[in-house]
């Protein structure tokens, strides 16, 4: 393919500076430095950030597919939480989502069934839905819930709720 125009240069050498400089202005306040001792509490409101992420998408409509696709990030950030909080990782870097939710099911975090339909439900129907626009307003409904459940399972069972920073 060659070299990319020079927008696509433009743009990434900005993008890079952006994230080399400190931030300007927040969206939200900063609570916790993510630090090696609170990588729990950090996965666990990344995943609050999705689900209020899916909130606003839900709310105009027809942003299904990105609403299935976060709900999926906010379960693996979820039990990442759990995991962290046990001294334990989900995935290393280059591993899938899959991997985070078979190895959630080995720590004994979900059970094995439990992250078999979530590697099954994931492989099938996330890529369907992504690929083939195929995305409906139950199928994205289904999966916040399902998001939701997860989280708030974690932050109980995981002693976090206390850290839990989501919208009732």
């Amino acid at each position: 393919m060659g070299e990319e125009p020079p927008a696509i240069r433009d743009a990434l050498d900005r993008a890079t500076a952006a994230f080399d400089a400190p931030p300007e202005t927040l969206s939200f306040p900063p609570t916790i430095e993510p630090t090696e001792t609170k990588t729990a509490v950090v996965s666990l409101r990344t995943a609050c950030r999705l689900l209020t992420a899916c909130r606003s998408l839900r709310e105009p409509g027809g942003y299904h597919a990105s609403v299935i696709e976060l709900s999926f990030a906010a379960i693996e950030h979820s039990l990442a939480a759990a995991a962290h909080s046990r001294g334990e990782t989900l995935r290393k870097a280059d591993s899938g989502r899959a991997t985070a939710f078979a190895r959630a099911g080995d720590l004994g975090l979900i059970s094995e069934t439990t992250a078999e339909q979530l590697k099954q439900l994931h492989r099938d129907n996330r890529r369907r839905t992504r690929t083939r626009g195929t995305a409906a307003a139950q199928h994205a409904t289904a999966m916040f819930d399902l998001a939701v459940a997860v989280h708030t399972h974690v932050a109980d069972t995981a002693a976090l709720s206390h850290e839990c920073t989501c919208e009732g």
